[in-house]
């Protein structure tokens, strides 16, 4: 039985096309020949590309009766069915037909039709010995071949010989795999101008992986899913209970309860989420990622979060609260977003997103026209130095082994301190009901409150009540946090200075003075406000500073406003978005008289025209929506380029590239 199982399984052909994916829908010219190719293409023609399965002695696949999988026809081309090459990862796809439906394996050797991506539709593919391909699913180990008894599509193990080697040719009339739009076109600008500078926009802090932080159930949706936008973007239930009442993160950051519900309706109608003050929804899909690329970003830094006070009180969690162990771990998920973003471009080094560990690799990025991504580390905790009642739980050799383990994960830019004390530093107060949480988790954590007196100067720090005035947290560098400081220069990491108490970003501003080290303020004014005698000392340094995204009307202002307090010309100033790290974007502009955006626009550079971004069943409009995602930040540059001084804000913030590599070339050079 086993020999005539095997003796029936063809040794033919599953031909994948190499062309470029049709238009959802796009039915097939009729009589159009689908032309082999003389040789198997590679995965930059597969990816996103269209095919049509056909066996050398059966005919082309077309869909069996009912939803029973696929059988050879040796009728003509046009009925073939084609299908369209989603990528999962680098040499990895799904194959989806034109009825919507998933190639994928069935119980023992069949083949079956489905509409749920997983790894039961996901197939490799492999170039094999002349000019055919390996198919092979990635669930079972088992090879896309023909049975000749039944002339359907099955699956063959080990042993089966040419069975398992398949022809690739093009077709077309495919249906695309679900994506979000992009909402643009033209061509993406190279960053390198005539004077060696590099061109483009630089946003210091954001968060891409924040739906690992708080143990990984707070923040709902993915910023990319190996199987794709129904599963990275449609799972809110999964995450904050049918009616969002288990999103107490959110309730407490909405409304200042833990009680409340949402709407958790995402993928395709996303009818309650994203919004500017969505707090715990994913507004960084990889997608909107690279419309904002797009549109001129090329410098990111991507933050990677975690708070273990914030992880502990959270009901659920996916892993550990173990803040070192969370930042690898995110640091992993940034790795692999580079992988996804690479087998979407056809393969290793061909997308848009590149990660970078030195301000030379950032460099040559950005003039290459990709986004350089450096990752950061914003936690409560870093090197494990968390403090309990005074007493720290690290040392020095904690330290040193810390900043080792920081920079073999690829980070390259750390908060000493975010919201709690920790034992090397005082962590800036925050007001309204945001700081009233962050007082509750340092009281509860640290076994003892914020302990608070006079600022230093005027401006600085919060209303604390019941007491008069504003009040900044008293304590300073710790002896840990000050050798910490050093070991941190001497390693050429970039120190942020954000989240630090008044006094300790006063001791971390000298000590960058007398080595000449430059400092980075990613998130200018959050985590304790900026005084202009500070950051005149900043920007002496060769430091760095942002402007916090805001709508059009306020940010060309800021932007400006800084021109004044940087020592040379022209000064670069970077955005600080601040995307999934519970800050709110900007909201849709209301005020009496507004004209409002016109659809289409053009980018900043000219080079690339913007309609409206559409994901699923939502297009998103800037003048209704605001910033409802990362992907909208092109239209609120083009909202701020019509307003009085706008083009002279954004040619500031278009040198912010640049600017960070200057600051990120000094550290290197003053480290030892």
């Amino acid at each position: 039985m086993r020999r005539r199982a095997w003796g029936a399984v063809a040794a033919g052909a599953v031909v994948l096309a190499a062309g470029g994916p049709a238009a959802a829908g796009e039915p097939a010219a009729a009589g159009e020949p689908v032309r082999p190719a003389a040789k198997a293409p590679g995965p930059a023609t597969l990816a996103n590309g269209c095919l049509s399965l056909a066996a050398a002695a059966g005919g082309r696949f077309v869909r069996a009766a009912g939803d029973g999988g696929y059988r050879a026809s040796a009728t003509s081309a046009r009925r073939a069915l084609p299908f369209h090459l989603k990528p999962t990862g680098l040499g990895t796809y799904m194959l989806h037909d034109r009825d919507g439906r998933l190639i994928a394996t069935g119980e023992g050797a069949s083949v079956t039709r489905t509409t749920a991506p997983g790894p039961a539709a996901e197939w490799a593919v492999r170039p094999a010995a002349g000019g055919r391909s390996l198919v092979r699913s990635t669930a079972t180990g088992r090879a896309l071949a023909v049975d000749l008894t039944t002339r359907a599509l099955v699956t063959a193990g080990p042993g089966g010989g040419l069975a398992a080697r398949l022809r690739l040719a093009p077709a077309r009339g495919c249906r695309e795999y679900p994506e979000a739009g992009l909402g643009a076109r033209g061509r993406a600008f190279r960053g390198r101008l005539a004077n060696g500078q590099v061109l483009g926009l630089a946003d210091a802090h954001m968060h891409a992986t924040a739906d690992l932080r708080g143990g990984g159930l707070v923040i709902s949706g993915a910023s990319f899913d190996r199987f794709g936008i129904t599963e990275a973007l449609g799972r809110d239930a999964d995450v904050h209970g049918p009616d969002g009442s288990l999103d107490v993160t959110g309730n407490l950051l909405r409304s200042g309860s833990p009680a409340g519900t949402h709407d958790t309706a995402g993928w395709p109608t996303f009818s309650g989420w994203p919004s500017p003050e969505t707090y715990t929804h994913q507004q960084v899909y990889y997608r909107w990622l690279q419309r904002t690329w797009m549109g001129g970003l090329r410098l990111l830094v991507a933050q990677t979060v975690e708070d273990e006070p914030l992880c502990q009180i959270e009901p659920r969690r996916s892993h550990s609260c173990d803040e070192m162990d969370t930042i690898e771990l995110q640091a992993g998920a940034l790795r692999r977003f580079q992988d996804y973003v690479d087998a979407q471009s056809g393969g290793p080094g061909r997308g848009w997103f590149r990660l970078v560990h030195s301000p030379r690799a950032a460099r040559r990025t950005i003039e290459r026209g990709q986004l350089a991504v450096l990752i950061g580390a914003e936690s409560s905790n870093p090197f494990g130095c968390s403090q309990f009642r005074g007493q720290p739980n690290c040392d020095r050799g904690d330290i040193d082994r810390g900043i080792e383990r920081l920079r073999r994960a690829g980070v390259r830019t750390l908060f000493p301190a975010h919201w709690v004390d920790n034992a090397l530093a005082g962590a800036a107060l925050e007001g309204g009901d945001k700081g009233a949480f962050i007082g509750g988790m340092q009281a509860s954590y640290t076994g003892e409150p914020f302990t608070t007196g006079p600022c230093p100067e005027e401006g600085q720090g919060e209303e604390v009540a019941p007491l008069p005035g504003r009040r900044c947290n008293t304590k300073a560098l710790t002896d840990l946090g000050t050798y910490a400081i050093e070991r941190l220069m001497d390693a050429g990491m970039l120190i942020e200075v954000d989240h630090l108490s008044e006094p300790a970003r006063r001791q971390l501003l000298a000590m960058a003075e007398a080595r000449r080290y430059p400092l980075v303020s990613s998130h200018t004014h959050t985590g304790g406000a900026w005084t202009e005698s500070e950051l005149r000392r900043l920007f002496a340094l060769g430091g760095f500073a942002t402007a916090k995204v805001a709508g059009a009307r306020e940010l060309s202002g800021t932007v400006l406003g800084f021109r004044r307090l940087g020592g040379s010309e022209p000064l670069g100033v970077g955005l600080a978005t601040d995307t999934g790290g519970f800050a709110a974007l900007p909201g849709p502009d209301t005020a009496e008289g507004r004209v409002p955006l016109g659809y289409p626009f053009r980018s900043y550079d000219g080079g690339m025209t913007f309609t409206r971004q559409r994901t699923g069943e939502r297009t998103f409009d800037l003048n209704a929506d605001g910033m409802a995602h990362y992907g909208l930040l092109p239209d609120l540059l083009a909202d701020v380029a019509r307003r009085p001084d706008g083009r002279r804000a954004l040619d500031v913030l278009f040198h912010s590239a640049e600017a960070y590599l200057r600051m990120w070339e000094l550290a290197a050079r003053a480290a030892r």
